[in-house]
């Protein structure tokens, strides 16, 4: 059975459910989280997305994340996404949100912020190629040097105005 997720409005609220695949077929708004995965020295987990991955194969992400499945909040869909994508739950902070608008995706995101210890990180191989913590200094450089998802600078801007 095919993920189902809530059609949104712009003031998002739920007006429609469809299958993931409908909702991208037809750029339907749907709800989205994403989060930013810091160790305890305040670096900054960067993943490379596996090559199976249907948008942005092998494209380099500062954050990860996932849809929120109808009948979910956006804190429960967080929760289901770091046990997915990390292997555990840890504590989260909401920092923003944002609308992402691409050709392939219309979304409604909840972005958090979430510290961690690395030992206990199981990334998803079926999600990622590989991945490793950077010096937020450092990462200018590095975003230079990478194909990246299309939300990093978006993100990277909330993340920016929340450390203020």
């Amino acid at each position: 059975m095919s993920e189902k997720l809530d059609i949104v409005n712009e003031e998002d609220e739920i007006i429609d459910v469809k299958t993931r695949k409908e909702a991208h077929d037809k750029g339907l708004r749907h709800r989205s989280v994403m989060f930013f995965v810091f160790n305890h020295s305040g670096k900054l987990l960067m993943t490379q997305r596996s090559e199976n991955k249907r948008f942005y194969p092998a494209h380099w992400s500062v954050v990860l994340g996932g849809h929120v499945t109808s009948g979910l909040s956006y804190d429960d869909a967080l929760e289901k996404e770091m046990e997915e994508e990390i292997g555990f739950v840890g504590a989260y902070e909401k920092i923003g949100s944002f609308t992402k608008e691409i050709k392939e995706e219309k979304e409604n995101v909840r972005l958090y912020k979430v510290e961690v210890d690395p030992e206990k990180i199981e990334l998803s191989p079926v999600e990622f190629k590989r991945a490793r913590f950077i010096d937020l200094d450092r990462l200018e450089e590095e975003l230079d040097s990478k194909d990246l998802v299309p939300e990093t600078k978006q993100v990277l801007e909330i993340l920016d105005d929340h450390k203020d």
